[in-house]
């Protein structure tokens, strides 16, 4: 992949995420999965990693934001999605609907950025 088009994804603004520093990172660049339920790697925070498999399982809170991210990432710039992948994400694409946050937060990044995530504006109400 060139130098341009890595800056483009990377300045997406779709593609920026908040989130702790510390399961951040011990997520790395593993798969999302789903493959416990007992999280106490983070305290309040029910997400865990298994560092042997090399797997992340997110909070179910967030799963649905994950998804439409990965949806419009894979969309708008063909990054491939394995197909365990993109069963995992379209699922928890249809069983998390966004929150008014993230409706209102993907209105703010269209008019920042000149597009919206089409994903998230299909699934919220006007």
């Amino acid at each position: 992949m060139d130098v341009k088009r890595v800056n483009q994804i990377a300045s997406d603004i779709h593609n920026f995420q908040a989130a702790i520093s510390e399961v951040n990172g011990d997520r790395s660049n593993y798969r999302y999965s789903l493959f416990t339920k007992v999280f106490n790697q983070y305290e309040k925070c029910k997400s865990a990693v298994d560092f042997k498999a090399c797997i992340f399982q997110p909070r179910d809170e967030i799963r649905g934001m994950i998804a439409r991210s990965y949806l419009y990432m894979s969309d708008k710039y063909k990054t491939n999605l394995s197909n365990q992948e993109k069963k995992l994400i379209m699922a928890w694409n249809k069983m998390y609907a966004p929150e008014n946050l993230e409706c209102k937060r993907n209105a703010h990044i269209a008019k920042v950025q000149g597009n919206d995530n089409k994903f998230v504006t299909g699934r919220c109400t006007q």
